[in-house]
């Protein structure tokens, strides 16, 4: 019976191993198509809503139905605004599918969706800085907040994405140049875990 058991062993292994590796081209090709479909739906989104965004600026009922606040925020500013929100929402939305794809593709950095993420949102803030500020001529007195609520934003995005790029350097560089990754400090109890079991085991 020992005999036998020693046998098949190595079969079922070589069976797990296949498995494992057909699971993970189907989940790559999977990952891949999903990506591949939300770019697509990204490029229609943007250019769906910039004809929109013309539109809205061309017309003249538009310009003639008047203010919001008298010589400062018009109507069809005002609606500018918010299709240009919309369209950083779509943005934003594309970057949580990135974050979802580079996980699944990179799982040997991680930080890498989160970086993409935050490299995003620190784009759409210096956007939406840009666009929104006729909110600031409509009303002075929200300037001030304005301002350094945006600057808070972009601070707190670049500290974060400086973080992520310093604690993730090493596997960066070892993921580019294809060589084996370096040990997570995390990761060192649960390998010491692992090693006195195999030990006790023995």
């Amino acid at each position: 019976m020992h005999t036998r058991l020693f046998t098949f062993t190595p079969a079922k292994r070589k069976i797990t191993l296949s498995k494992v590796s057909k699971h993970m081209a189907i989940r790559k090709l999977k990952s891949d198509g999903q990506i591949a479909r939300a770019a697509v739906n990204l490029g229609i989104s943007v250019a769906g809503l910039v004809i929109i965004r013309l539109i809205v600026q061309s017309l003249p009922m538009f310009q003639d139905v008047g203010w919001i606040v008298k010589d400062k925020l018009s109507v069809a500013a005002a609606a500018v605004i918010v299709v240009d929100a919309m369209l950083l929402s779509v943005l934003v939305g594309f970057a949580i599918q990135i974050r979802a794809y580079l996980f699944a593709r990179f799982r040997e950095v991680p930080a890498l969706g989160n970086m993409a993420v935050s490299l995003v949102l620190l784009i759409c803030a210096g956007l939406a800085y840009k666009d929104f500020k006729p909110l600031t001529r409509a009303w002075p007195a929200i300037k001030d907040l304005y301002v350094w609520g945006f600057f808070a934003i972009a601070v707190a995005m670049l500290a974060y994405l400086t973080v992520l790029l310093y604690q993730n350097r090493d596997r960066m560089a070892a993921l580019a140049l294809g060589q084996p990754m370096p040990a997570v400090p995390s990761e060192e109890p649960e390998n010491a875990d692992h090693s006195q079991t195999a030990l006790a085991g023995r």
